[in-house]
């Protein structure tokens, strides 16, 4: 068995872990842990023997963020290079459009706020997994995986064991 693991880094981001049937195994919100439970998860996962593949959101900066949010998301997105590296894990970075585009969640109007955008996206993972909080991270970092999960059904991994 295969799992995908999605990774929204940001400081209220989220992690979400869907198996092969893209039902969600599990699901957090990033606040909930430190460092140091993040690396013992890391580690769990990969000694568990199954196989596990992470997409993990391109941090970049964005009109209006201000500069302490932009290091803490930057400095969120190198702790989960670092981490999964570290454990030997493979890992894609996925710009947040690309993942987007690919599940037909983007923002289409330019009226629409971000606010609104984000509320959208958590109604689109909502919909597919009820059980999901209603926790922006969580619902990106299920959709991240839920694109890494398609992406490797494709035939278009690149993944290595």
């Amino acid at each position: 068995m295969t799992y995908i693991l999605g990774i929204d880094p940001g400081a209220t981001g989220g992690i979400c872990l869907l198996d092969d049937d893209e039902r969600v195994v599990w699901a957090e919100k990033r606040e909930q842990f430190d460092e140091t439970e993040l690396a013992d998860f890391i580690a769990l996962a990969k000694a568990s023997g199954f196989l596990l593949y992470a997409f993990l959101e391109r941090a970049q900066s964005f009109p209006k963020m201000g500069v302490v949010g932009a290091f803490k998301y930057g400095e969120g997105y190198g702790f989960w290079q670092g981490l999964l590296t570290a454990n030997g894990i493979g890992f894609e970075t996925v710009p947040p459009l690309t993942w987007q585009r690919a599940l037909g969640v983007t923002k289409k109007h330019k009226e629409i706020t971000q606010s609104q955008h984000k509320k959208n996206l958590v109604a689109e993972a909502r919909s597919r997994w009820p059980s999901l909080p209603k926790h922006s991270g969580v619902c990106d970092a299920a959709l991240i995986a839920l694109y890494g999960s398609r992406l490797r059904n494709a035939g278009k991994e690149r993944m290595k064991p």
